[in-house]
């Protein structure tokens, strides 16, 4: 999951994200959850989803912004998990010119 993505783009922009829906991530926030990603690899949607969490939010109050952008990010996308998923995603684009991956963050 996540190869061959930036990883320090990629934290900046979910980062960005959480910011711009009042989650108050540290100044450190993106670095932090780019190193839990080195130390548990994100090879689930559910190891990401806590990595993230844990390197990302502080305060209790903020966890359901956290967890709407989260579903917002990753609900739709479908990155090397399920070969045949991905098929579907494809196959279900409204003429093949939208992809399930179209809202993941991009390299900045």
């Amino acid at each position: 999951m996540l190869r061959g993505i930036d990883r320090a783009a990629f934290a900046v922009a979910l980062v960005m994200r959480l910011r711009a829906r009042g989650v108050q991530v540290g100044f450190t926030g993106a670095q932090d959850f780019v190193r839990a990603l080195e130390v548990v690899p994100p090879d689930s949607r559910s190891r990401l989803y806590w990595s993230a969490r844990v390197s990302l939010v502080r305060r209790h109050s903020e966890l359901a912004a956290f967890d709407a952008v989260f579903a917002a990010v990753f609900d739709a996308a479908v990155l090397e998990m399920d070969p045949n998923a991905r098929r579907r995603s494809l196959d279900s684009a409204a003429g093949g010119a939208e992809y399930a991956t179209d809202h993941v963050p991009a390299a900045a």
